[in-house]
């Protein structure tokens, strides 16, 4: 008795020709359901068969090629096999048998091999054996589909699910692209191996990057770069520096060297740097961007002896977490008041998130969570402080509870006790002191936040900055003394800042010169002026006009462009242009009516299109610990790098592609991270899995805007959609 073989024969065939009928069951089936109406003959080897239809007596000589070729034919496309069509298989016959090789071609390709159990389709076995004729209505064929998709859908969550990866990953449109690929791919694609995939491949994937970034890395002349770098350990505890470059608030990752075996002094430093600044262009490069490090800054200083018209600037953010770090760890006695606060808060949340059913009762009067953030997150004090207010009432409401009293008591890493701490939730001296503490470093809060991204906000960082210390005025106005000191912080720490760059910046926006900024007024009464007036910044801003202007003779020409510029004289006297400096950001105002004077327009761009912080070198270090973790150690440094260099700058591309808003948005989803409420508790997680927390701004409701009430055009951009934010790569 003769089988029945393929997706077709899943119900029994009866021919004049066949030796029998009988349903066949999954575990029978072949790749080559046509054997079954041929009679081998001899011994294997010699591949002998008769025909059973009796077209010919003589028998055959050929693999199964020739077998399907006699019988139904060849498939379009298929080369000749030397073999004639059988005379004696009737229409319907032939039909039937080419559905039946369609159905096992469908379920193993190319393969002859059985594939296992858990990927064969689950199809309902058929009681009764139907003819050729008598197949009915019924399309076994769709059933087998069906059942085949829903397997397949199967065996890849089982691949999710077995190798751990994220479920984000399938909202990923590379994803959806991978997946069509293999759809397309030849007949019989096999998978490339890992030997290939993270060696042949990867270079492959790193050089088509290179191709796609060229149309960013050719404004860099026109633009102008800043050179981003930071330093970190990976899991193997292997020092590496990284360097970005980064433009109109697109930072592109250049390289991170291994330093093992090399002591990162100063001069070390400088010389990776200068290799970077010579692969971007010397000329291109308007400022080296780093952390405060005594280190970098002497760096810093040998790179600008080298070129003098390269600058050398401290992360904003940075030097501002700082200054709320020295505001916490005076010994003034004035300011002890904050030191002992935040250790008492650190005290409180410490307690309860080490304690599991201290949390427990906690979370039943509370929907939001206390925080526990680290200490080199910028601004950490004022996080703590915030969040531990807003849970205030919970927190006494948990105290005072029945459960609360029949909580064992314990130590904590803070050494609090259980007694010591509902004694300082219920102690209304501590709240009152919490809340004038939060009253002024709000403004230096609000400023982190201001200035913790890539963009390009570098003009208006120095009028901000005195907006901060006039709301801290105002917050202390009834404590001269104390203010006095938070003040001397503040203007310590300003001055290690690159003055000189923000300053020209200052003069060179728009908005500041517009008629609604000169009569708003400012932050604890004081009056605006135009940003060349003001003496400090008159002071400084035209030595740096010096620097970098590359040829001298144009130096004189471009201060008597600034002049016009600062008076609205001249090319700069057109009513649009003054009127749209209070409407348009900084560079696009100057893109529209800067051309007039072309060689002010050309430092004005390059000024203007600078960021003032490391964030994105941070991301860098999220993104290592993505791809170089624990499980993947065995991954060399070189390696890696390449890795991050794909992952990271395929992260920035694909916000630039036209299908970004429909396609991407919800796999590179962003968070607002001035959102306390909802995302403070999941920093580390979300700085793992989002590369690009800072693009979008959303407007806190929780936090008051420390600035004045006339704001930048810059800033309301920063609030519009991603759509009206992304520029096209010119």
């Amino acid at each position: 008795m003769n089988e029945v073989d393929g997706a077709e024969g899943l119900d029994s065939i009866s021919m004049d020709n066949s030796v029998g009928e009988e349903h066949q069951s999954l575990d029978d089936i072949t790749s080559t359901p046509l054997r079954r109406y041929v009679t081998m003959v001899g011994t294997k080897k010699d591949n002998k068969w008769i025909c059973n239809f009796g077209c010919k007596s003589e028998p055959y000589t050929g693999t199964y090629s020739r077998v399907r070729a006699h019988l139904i034919g060849l498939f379009p496309g298929q080369k000749k096999q030397g073999v004639a069509i059988c005379s004696k298989v009737k229409k319907d016959e032939r039909e039937k048998m080419k559905k039946e090789e369609l159905a096992a071609k469908s379920l193993y390709g190319s393969n002859s091999r059985k594939p296992p159990l858990s990927s064969l389709p689950i199809v309902p076995p058929s009681s009764t054996a139907n003819s050729v004729g008598e197949l009915g209505t019924q399309n076994i064929g769709n059933l087998f589909k069906l059942s085949s998709r829903d397997e397949t859908d199967s065996i890849v969550a089982r691949y999710y699910y077995s190798c751990g990866i994220s479920f984000n990953v399938a909202r990923s449109p590379l994803w959806t692209d991978a997946v069509r690929a293999i759809n397309n791919a030849p007949r019989g694609y096999r998978a490339p191996s890992s030997e290939k995939i993270r060696t042949i491949l990867l270079d492959k994937e790193r050089t088509k990057i290179d191709n796609a970034l060229m149309p960013i890395k050719q404004n860099w002349p026109k633009y102008g770069v800043s050179i981003v770098s930071d330093g970190w350990s990976n899991c193997k505890n292997q020092p590496l520096i990284n360097v970005l470059a980064v433009s109109r608030g697109r930072p592109v990752f250049v390289t991170a060297v291994d330093c093992s075996g090399d002591e990162k002094t100063a001069q070390y430093i400088s010389e990776i740097l200068l290799k970077v600044i010579e692969t971007v262009g010397t000329y291109s490069v308007v400022q080296i961007l780093t952390d405060n490090a005594s280190t970098c800054k002497v760096a810093g200083d040998i790179i600008q002896a080298r070129h003098s018209h390269i600058l050398w600037s401290g992360c904003m953010a940075h030097t501002l977490s700082l200054l709320m770090k020295d505001i916490a760890n005076s010994t003034n006695p004035l300011l002890t008041l904050v030191g002992t606060c935040y250790a008492k808060a650190k005290g409180v949340v410490n307690y309860i998130k080490n304690h599991s059913f201290a949390l427990y009762i906690f979370r039943t009067f509370s929907a939001l969570e206390v925080i526990q953030v680290k200490k080199t997150r910028f601004g950490h004090h004022f996080v703590v402080l915030d969040r531990l207010f807003r849970v205030k009432n919970a927190l006494i409401s948990a105290v005072l509870s029945e459960e609360w009293e029949a909580l064992k008591k314990g130590t904590s890493r803070s050494k609090l006790e259980h007694d010591q701490i509902k004694k300082i939730v219920l102690d209304d001296e501590f709240w009152k002191d919490l809340k004038f503490v939060l009253s002024f470093t709000k403004p230096i809060w609000n400023m982190i936040r201001f200035c913790d991204s890539d963009r390009a906000v570098v003009g208006e960082v120095y009028q901000r900055m005195e907006d901060m210390l006039g709301h801290i005025e105002a917050a202390l106005s009834n404590k001269f003394e104390m203010c006095t000191e938070v003040k001397a912080l503040v203007i310590a720490r300003w001055a290690r800042m690159n003055l000189p760059l923000h300053t020209l910046a200052y003069v060179l926006t728009p908005f500041y010169y517009s008629n609604s900024w000169l009569t708003s007024v400012g932050p604890n009464g004081k009056e605006r002026m135009k940003p060349h007036a003001n003496l400090f910044v008159q002071g400084s801003y035209l030595n740096v006009v010096d620097r970098l202007v590359r040829d001298p003779r144009d130096a004189p020409l471009i201060r008597q462009q600034l002049s016009d510029f600062t008076s609205d004289e001249g090319v700069f006297a057109r009513p649009q242009s003054i009127e749209d400096r209070k409407m348009m950001s900084a560079v696009a105002w100057w893109n529209l009516y800067g051309v007039a004077a072309p060689e002010l327009y050309a430092l004005a761009i390059k000024v203007l299109s600078q960021t003032v912080n490391t964030s994105c070198a941070e991301r860098v270090w999220s993104t290592y610990g993505y791809i170089h973790s624990v499980k993947r150690n065995k991954l060399n440094a070189d390696r890696a790098e390449s890795l991050v260099y794909v992952h990271y700058n395929n992260r920035l591309l694909t916000r630039y592609r036209e299908d970004y808003e429909k396609s991407y948005t919800n796999w590179d989803d962003f968070a607002y991270e001035d959102d306390l409420d909802n995302d403070l508790e999941s920093i580390d997680k979300r700085e793992q899995a989002t590369l690009y927390a800072d693009e979008i701004e959303a407007s806190s409701s929780s936090l008051d805007n420390a600035t004045s009430s006339t704001s930048l055009p810059s800033t309301q951009g920063a609030n519009m959609s991603q759509t009206s934010r992304r520029e096209e790569i010119s």
